[in-house]
């Protein structure tokens, strides 16, 4: 009987305007969505080898010996492109593009001694000045098409499929048969479920049929497997809002009230409150602005001159072992590029918290938790973002490690790691060199997309729930 009325209910949507309509919309969209992004990924693929490129030449000519790698770093390291950015950009725009693990150069302490600082991890801020310069144009993302157009058009199938009937009449004299009330409200979300799901994946292939076939995106087994992921969280989306739809026009008897509340409630839920709640729940947990970063950075530095009078009558040398003022210059130089980096780390861990913050409160919107999910398994935005700076965290250890063990293994070197006379001399051979290499996993794509999936569903299911029980109940 489901499969019946859901057969019915469908010949009636596939034959009407808004179905014509709603195929139209999303064909166009995803073309300009195409369009787009043609030769975008591959352009952004050539930018990042020629930048890590670039870094690495920079890094090989800091290989003649120990002492330049502990002063200049491993550089500036980049983050990778993600194929699937056509689907969520994320605001990459706005997130910085790369770690610097540099050196704070040349200072110096008297006529006849001058010192370097050792390298230490930074994390630039985006440029500030971009948020005042308006786009020539906006490309149009999967994520824009799922969270706003494919909730309003849910909507649209929605928004008259109990209150119409109940208006004709054709509602008593179903229900007047031996069929339930909740085969027929299955039977109505499936049969707008399909409808909608039959334009919006023919405009899908379409989009990936164009990407793929000129070359600008690969598609692999990773890459499908996200998409595919990325498919079925915009039908589990569609359907929280079939769900509302389904519930408004249960308790209201006249189509044009159910129509004009559920756009209201789209208004509020789908635009305002994410863009809303997150430029409110930014100030909950505030982070060091700029010039009290500058301030911290400032009395570390005047910590430094405060030393110069007693560095300065300790001269290092490398004499084996090393001497006293050698082991004081060591102390100190590995204490000031630990205390600086570790003030970086703060000032980082305290944005990612205010972030997280203001995205956790965000969620109150199914429309923040699916572009949140989708920018995830794209491999975009803050998520993906955060996974990289992970990343670079392990790879600074990892380079650390590798100057400390290259240090002792060289006899000649008095073991005190700062100053040019206590770091060994020796150049290092560039292959042996550690590499940072930016990875974008499927699985921590999935885990970190979980949350937001899990939430969705939730969305679903009061929804839904919440549709059965006012269609129970409502009076034929």
């Amino acid at each position: 009987m489901i499969w019946h009325i859901t057969k019915r209910e469908l010949y009636d949507h596939l034959n009407s305007l808004r179905f014509a309509f709603t195929t139209v919309l999303f064909i166009a969209l995803m073309l300009v969505n195409a369009i787009g992004y043609l030769g975008e990924y591959e352009a952004q693929s050539t930018a990042y080898q020629k930048k890590v490129s670039a870094s690495l030449d920079k890094m090989r000519s800091n290989a003649d010996s120990v002492y330049n790698l502990f002063t200049e770093g491993p550089g500036r390291l980049y983050k990778k492109s993600s194929p699937l950015s056509f689907c969520a950009d994320g605001g990459e725009t706005f997130i910085p593009e790369s770690a610097d693990g540099v050196g704070r150069g040349l200072f110096l302490i008297s006529s006849r001694f001058s010192i370097r600082t050792l390298w230490r991890m930074e994390y630039p801020q985006s440029d500030p000045n971009l948020w005042n310069i308006m786009p020539d144009y906006t490309n149009v993302d999967w994520n824009t098409i799922v969270s706003i157009v494919l909730s309003l058009i849910a909507i649209l199938f929605t928004f008259d499929a109990i209150s119409s009937d109940r208006e004709r009449g054709t509602l008593r004299l179903t229900l007047s048969n031996s069929v339930s009330r909740s085969t027929v409200l299955v039977s109505k979300f499936l049969a707008a479920l399909l409808t909608i799901s039959i334009p919006f994946l023919i405009a899908a292939l379409i989009n990936l049929f164009l990407l793929y076939t000129s070359g600008s995106i690969p598609l692999g087994a990773s890459e499908c497997g996200r998409l595919g992921v990325i498919i079925c969280i915009a039908f589990v989306y569609v359907s929280i809002f079939l769900g509302l739809g389904l519930l408004i026009s249960s308790r209201v008897s006249n189509s044009s009230s159910s129509l004009t509340i559920l756009l209201l409630i789209w208004v509020v839920w789908v635009v305002l409150l994410p863009s809303t709640t997150g430029a409110l729940t930014s100030g909950l947990q505030p982070t060091m602005t700029r010039n009290e970063l500058a301030a911290r950075r400032q009395h570390l530095s005047n910590n430094f001159y405060q030393q110069y009078d007693e560095l300065g009558r300790k001269i290092p040398s490398r004499e084996i072992p090393a001497t006293e003022g050698t082991l004081l210059w060591s102390k100190y130089l590995t204490e000031d590029a630990r205390d600086n980096e570790r003030l970086n780390e703060e000032h980082l861990d305290a944005q990612i918290a205010q972030i997280r913050l203001a995205r956790s409160i965000t969620r109150i919107s199914p429309a923040s938790s699916v572009r949140y999910a989708i920018e995830s398994l794209a491999g975009t935005g803050f998520t993906r973002h955060v996974q990289f700076l992970k990343q670079v965290r392990r790879y600074a250890d990892e380079f650390m490690a590798f100057l400390i063990e290259t240090d002792h293994a060289d006899s000649e070197s008095p073991h005190a790691i700062g100053s040019k006379e206590g770091t060994s001399q020796k150049p290092v051979r560039f292959e042996s060199i550690p590499k940072f290499e930016d990875h974008i996993s499927f699985r921590g794509a999935y885990t970190a997309a979980a949350t937001d999936i899990l939430l969705l569903l939730l969305f679903f299911a009061v929804l839904f729930a919440g549709a059965y029980l006012a269609f129970v109940r409502v009076e034929v």
